[in-house]
């Protein structure tokens, strides 16, 4: 019983803090990519903006053995409120070059804790809970994006500075709630027992067949997602001529489809399978590239960000779902892996995007961009019949 009230005790805490870090984030993240255009920037900084998030975790194996043993919910506090400072430089820079490298250092410093937080997720919250509270805390933050993201195009459109000094305080207002959040004993020194050598987790790995194919199909479709990042920037201002507000609607699509199937994907997840998630949601988010190459008309492009923003629930609570599920003592490293990987599909795929259109056009990269993810639905095929249900 005081498990279970230690682990609602935590979820609120996280749901509230989650929020109060949504609502920073809403107001400026989507905005980033077209603030570096307005400040003299080229499609070089909205492909490193675009490649930020998922190439700072390329060091997520050595920051997952570097704080293998510390308290992991204050170094998440810590770590996550540090990187609040770069976008508080923000406010006080005009030039592009000096906003994609605040960019890219806020997000170093985020990757900082992800293995940790992985392994917090595990020990925190029960088993047969863990994806719907995930979810829960997804939802929590998606309604606080929106809330953000309708703000920062709207009551703040031309405000900039002023949005990111808000999201600077919101954000450090949440890493403090987040901070009041306690790991039950057992997981601190589940913690401390974790694994801590390399050739113990690479023959762990190497009989783990579903883990490697959750790695080849999660890293050829996001690549292929992440190909055309830097693109669509350019190619909503130049050729669909939109708006800061009607950029901030795409992203608020997106989020209400994360919302929305948050919860759907969390209890499939808990009940039933984690390879039909990802084999639904390697197809919704094909959807995306294809109607920019085939049908770039605003009812198709909204309806494409609602399958994106689907797609994009499902697979970050499968793969977290998987490792907390099967890794056992070695989530630590299953995590760094996996996170190494995402860091670089992140550096590669939108600087190989941006050089490929600057070649051979954007269209051509949309269309390479559906073709090639729609080959991670064989390996997500290959885990699904792995788990007996074909």
């Amino acid at each position: 019983m005081k498990q279970m009230q230690l682990a609602a005790r935590n979820l609120r805490l996280e749901i509230v803090s989650t929020m109060l870090a949504g609502l920073g984030t809403g107001m400026i993240m989507p905005f980033l990519a077209v603030m570096a255009l307005k400040y003299g920037g080229d499609a070089f900084d909205t492909a490193v903006i675009a490649a930020a998030p998922a190439a700072a975790n390329l060091l997520a194996l050595l920051w997952g053995r570097l704080t293998r043993n510390c308290n992991r919910v204050y170094l998440i506090s810590f770590f996550s409120g540090m990187a609040r400072l770069f976008i508080l430089f923000m406010a006080f820079t005009t030039q592009s070059s000096v906003l994609v490298l605040l960019t890219l250092m806020f997000f170093v410093l985020l990757s900082v804790t992800m293995p940790s937080y992985v392994s917090l997720m595990h020990t925190i919250y029960p088993e047969d809970k863990r994806a719907s509270y995930m979810a829960y805390v997804r939802i929590s933050g998606g309604l606080a994006i929106i809330a953000g993201t309708y703000a920062g195009g709207h009551w703040l459109d031309g405000r900039f500075h002023l949005a990111v000094l808000i999201a600077f305080g919101l954000g450090v207002a949440g890493m403090a709630v987040f901070g009041r959040i306690r790991e039950p004993l057992a997981g601190r020194r589940e913690n401390e027992t974790a694994d801590s050598g390399v050739k113990d987790f690479i023959a762990a790995f190497k009989m783990d067949g579903a883990f490697q194919l959750l790695l080849l199909g999660v890293f050829i479709y996001e690549f292929f997602q992440l190909l055309p990042a830097s693109v669509y920037p350019i190619y909503q201002l130049e050729r669909l001529g939109l708006s800061f507000g009607q950029i901030g609607l795409l992203g608020i699509v997106m989020t209400a489809a994360s919302l929305l199937f948050n919860l759907i994907w969390g209890d499939v997840i808990d009940r039933q399978s984690i390879g039909s998630v990802l084999l639904i949601c390697a197809l919704l988010g094909a959807l995306y590239p294809l109607v920019y190459w085939l049908i770039p008309y605003p009812l198709a492009i909204v309806c494409a960000a609602f399958a994106a923003g689907a797609a994009g629930a499902g697979m970050d609570l499968a793969w977290i779902g998987f490792i907390s599920r099967e890794a056992g003592r070695h989530i630590s490293s299953y995590s760094g892996i996996y996170l190494t990987l995402v860091g670089l599909r992140g550096i590669l795929a939108p600087i190989m995007g941006a050089a490929a259109a600057k070649h051979f056009g954007m269209d051509s990269v949309m269309g390479l961009s559906f073709s090639f993810a729609l080959l991670s639905v064989v390996p997500f095929l290959l885990l699904l019949r792995r788990e007996g249900r074909m």
